[in-house]
């Protein structure tokens, strides 16, 4: 089944990203993983119907996204919401971001998370990495400058009661990053704005948005 998923996403890719484009997402996967020390990869498939599969982000895409806001949010808390095994707290964290944390229901996710930590190769003494096994839907979200960034981890119903929970919990600075948009008239909310989109071609690779106050 996932050699299916893996041609589906290729070809998918293709299309939309344009096969060079492609190619170089996928060499940076070996060339990333190799450099930060951590194996995070794999899909994991999900069989619910709310939160969705694990997927790492691809390095490229993630790079785009902490040039387009590391300037302005770099002080920032920074929390992966659906982290998976880490990718993206460990990519914000190689940028600058010191307050990292990782939530996920996956059990399993978070253990290979913690275990990328304990070999994470560009880790420097002044920041602090936490990966948490929760609900999204649980979690005590900060009243602090934060961004959030999720890779459409789960579907429309709990994406928005995780937006409201957000901005009911904090009166600070807040920014979402948002990969994969497929939900994104979810965050289409008088309190929230849109700072820029990134796209490859016909994808539109991820959203930026920050909390207006």
């Amino acid at each position: 089944m996932k050699v299916f998923i893996y041609i589906f996403y290729f070809f998918r890719s293709v299309f939309l990203r344009g096969f060079i484009n492609t190619i170089k997402l996928i060499k940076a996967e070996t060339i990333n993983e190799k450099k930060y020390g951590i194996t995070t990869s794999s899909i994991k498939k999900s069989n619910s119907t709310e939160f969705f599969h694990y997927q790492g982000a691809g390095y490229l895409v993630l790079f785009r996204i902490f040039r387009a806001i590391e300037e302005k949010t770099k002080n920032f808390a920074f929390v992966d919401i659906g982290c998976g095994k880490g990718r993206p707290v460990f990519v914000a964290e190689s940028f600058g971001y010191n307050n990292l944390i990782g939530i996920d229901l996956d059990g399993e996710l978070i253990d290979i998370a913690n275990e990328n930590l304990k070999n994470y190769l560009l880790k420097r003494e002044s920041s602090n990495i936490k990966f948490i096994k929760v609900n999204a839907l649980d979690f005590d979200y900060l009243n602090q400058p934060t961004v959030y960034f999720l890779f459409n981890p789960f579907n429309k119903a709990v994406l928005d009661k995780t937006i409201n929970k957000i901005l009911s919990s904090t009166s600070s600075e807040t920014w979402f990053v948002y990969m994969n948009p497929m939900y994104k008239n979810s965050f289409e909310n008088e309190k929230i704005e849109v700072v820029c989109e990134l796209r490859t071609k016909k994808y539109l690779e991820a959203i930026i948005y920050k909390v207006k106050h």
